[in-house]
């Protein structure tokens, strides 16, 4: 834990596995546009947070707890240390808006919208990192 003092909120500390085993963990993020908030990756983050953490990995896969001395879900400088994280981004298709005028006020109509989750596709063809992808 004194690799990640921000995370565990102990300058230095240690955790303790029953039979002297961590056992597997996974770790899973997200990133999207900070600099464009009409981009798809931004308008949809709270649909790829809801999938990936609720859907896919809760009710699908049945991961439900955090690593000890890190919170389950927390902005990257709050995070553990780790050495590779999953990553799954989004390709939305917006449907049509129709516009409707009926002398008196303007009533917006969309068709919908269309959600893939896809691994990330990163750097120098890597998929499913999150550090590629980024980069």
């Amino acid at each position: 834990m004194q690799r990640a003092p921000t995370s565990s909120r102990t300058p230095q500390g240690f955790a303790l596995f029953d039979q002297n085993t961590e056992g597997d963990s996974h770790c899973h993020g997200f990133a999207w546009s900070g600099l464009d908030p009409t981009h798809e990756s931004a308008k949809f983050k709270a649909n790829n947070l809801f999938f990936v953490s609720m859907y896919d990995h809760l009710y699908k896969r049945g991961y439900v707890r955090n690593v000890p001395g890190a919170s389950l879900s927390a902005c990257i400088e709050q995070m553990a240390v780790i050495d590779r994280s999953d990553c799954t981004e989004i390709a939305a298709k917006e449907g049509l808006v129709k516009f409707f005028y009926d002398g008196v006020a303007v009533t917006a109509v969309t068709s919908g919208v269309s959600i893939q989750f896809n691994a990330c596709q990163g750097l120098n063809e890597t998929t499913n990192d999150l550090d590629a992808y980024y980069r």
